[in-house]
């Protein structure tokens, strides 16, 4: 796949061009894992996070890419094999740096046997995001550049949203806003009861 490096690499200016001109259409796939993708992504994009088991599935076609795309996309996407595909991680510059068996390396070989133009953006999101971050949306305005550092602080935001009547939370989440969101049903995993010690 290096050899393709020249081909398969997309600067941001360029990507932002393709999206405002609007004469071309281009699907925007995020690579990253869910957390980063909740926290902030590129305006439309469809994220296909990076997990064990779905680059196993890809790597064992147990999984059709275009299926895996409608799967993980919000709404319905009309996939067409000619259209422009961009795929970006956090931070990667271009193809050949990717080891042959990491989930981007996977993921674009699959998406090139489906598509006929795709690319890997440069930089990735860190560098989308720090040029262009009116383009981007999610829950954070501030994006980090690695998601590990131990030193931000994170901030109480609630439960996040899954599906339209599925949220993901925490036992703090149930406590504070159970009543106030209008939850009906709780199903909790948890080493100790839900409930408000309070309530006793």
């Amino acid at each position: 796949m290096a050899h393709e490096m020249i081909e398969t690499q997309i600067v941001t200016e360029r990507l932002v061009a393709l999206l405002e001109s609007g004469t071309e259409k281009v699907l925007l796939i995020d690579s990253r894992p869910f957390v980063e993708y909740n926290t902030s992504h590129i305006l439309e994009a469809i994220n296909i996070n990076c997990s064990k088991l779905m680059k196993r599935r890809l790597q064992q076609d147990k999984v059709l890419i275009t299926e895996l795309i409608q799967h993980s996309a919000k709404h319905k996407v009309d996939i067409d094999c000619n259209q422009r595909v961009v795929v970006y991680d956090q931070s990667s510059q271009d193809v050949a740096s990717l080891s042959s068996d990491c989930f981007l390396t996977v993921l674009l070989g699959k998406l090139e046997k489906s598509f006929s133009s795709v690319h890997l953006l440069a930089g990735g999101f860190a560098e989308f995001s720090r040029c262009f971050p009116g383009l981007c949306e999610g829950k954070s305005t501030l994006v980090p550049t690695c998601i590990s550092q131990p030193c931000l602080p994170v901030a109480n935001i609630g439960p996040t949203r899954i599906l339209p009547n599925l949220y993901l939370g925490c036992q703090r989440d149930v406590l504070n806003k159970v009543g106030a969101s209008k939850i009906s049903f709780i199903a909790g995993l948890t080493l100790c009861s839900w409930r408000n010690s309070d309530a006793h």
